[in-house]
């Protein structure tokens, strides 16, 4: 089969090669899935850039996302038919070979079945973006008939995020640097408001939004960064979900005062959910699905043998969506 790897790290047109390699065989449990989109996420490049530390094994087929159909069944697995169109995650979790490949074999608990309005190129945003989105909007509790807030809504997460807040009836609010293109496009994913960070009093904006009251669930990419401003517009029994930590690796929480509003502070990493969590998850993804309530943004789709390209221009490029390869 065809596919893409790298066996040490470093810069993507260095280390990344394309070629020949065996077909994986679904062990017991196991799908084999013929992938026909593999989507590309800031875990996939970030530990192929990262040269302070070694590749995790002697050769590594990068990406845990990834749509197909599947091809051949393992011993025991069952819930799915040869042929049934698929999309999967978790796939280069903790395993040498992800879905920048032609096949890919991994545990049934990990494939899901792709609604029949969904593309390959849309199914391969579903997973680790898609599920990081819909478990920050959901892991507090109800968002029903509450105000969310979501800062950095074009990101891959945010803007499912924003979307998930959205279907399950919340009030959404969100707020950009990137200027009219941005907001525009934040709207377009169904926020109600979109502030200005560069312009607008975030802290005085989000108040008078919600009536002095506060938001009810604020879902953060840098929450070390951003904390400060959370602190200020919090609502009593609020939540903060943070994905990611951009800034600074460690988070300074301020007790004084915050035991009174009930604040609750969740710390997400959608690769290690329950079981239940991660069917939850998957059954609401499926569902918004069908129900045409996400709006996929893919930045770019590159064939297999741009695999290199396409990691390099998914790590220089922000807020534009989904780098997704078709193989």
């Amino acid at each position: 089969m065809r596919a893409g790897w790298y066996e040490k790290t470093g810069p993507a047109h260095e280390v990344i090669k394309v070629g020949e390699m065996d077909a994986p065989r679904p062990g017991p449990g196991e799908i084999l899935i013929r992938v026909h989109a593999s989507g590309i996420n800031p875990s996939d490049y970030k530990r192929r850039a990262n040269v302070k530390v070694p590749a995790e094994f002697p050769r590594v087929v990068p990406h845990s996302d990834g749509a197909g159909v599947v091809a051949a069944l393992g011993a025991g697995a069952s819930g799915f038919n040869i042929g049934d169109r698929v999309w999967c995650y978790n796939a280069q979790w903790a395993r040498p070979f992800g879905t920048a490949a032609e096949y890919v074999a991994l545990p049934a608990r990990f494939v899901q079945r792709l609604p029949d309005r969904t593309s390959f190129v849309e199914g391969a945003c579903l997973g680790i973006p898609a599920m990081t989105g819909y478990h920050a909007v959901h892991v507090a509790g109800s968002v029903e008939g509450k105000t969310v807030y979501v800062p950095g809504a074009t990101g891959r997460v945010g803007a499912y995020a924003v979307q998930f807040a959205k279907w399950r009836g919340a009030r959404v609010i969100a707020s950009t640097g990137g200027g009219d293109a941005a907001r525009a496009t934040i709207l377009g994913l169904g926020a109600d408001v979109v502030l200005d960070r560069k312009t607008d009093d975030l802290a005085a904006r989000l108040l008078a939004e919600t009536g002095g009251k506060g938001v009810d669930l604020v879902v953060d990419v840098d929450l070390p960064g951003n904390i400060g401003l959370d602190e200020k517009i919090v609502a009593e029994n609020g939540a903060v979900v943070s994905f990611g930590a951009a800034s600074v690796p460690t988070l300074s929480l301020a007790m004084s005062g915050r035991k009174a509003r009930n604040l609750s502070v969740h710390l997400i990493f959608v690769y290690l959910l329950s079981e239940p969590a991660f069917a939850a998850t998957c059954a609401g993804i499926i569902a918004a699905e069908e129900a045409g309530a996400l709006r996929h943004r893919v930045g770019g789709v590159y064939p297999l043998a741009e695999l290199a390209r396409a990691h390099a221009d998914a790590e220089a490029t922000t807020g534009t969506g989904h780098f997704v390869v078709e193989a």
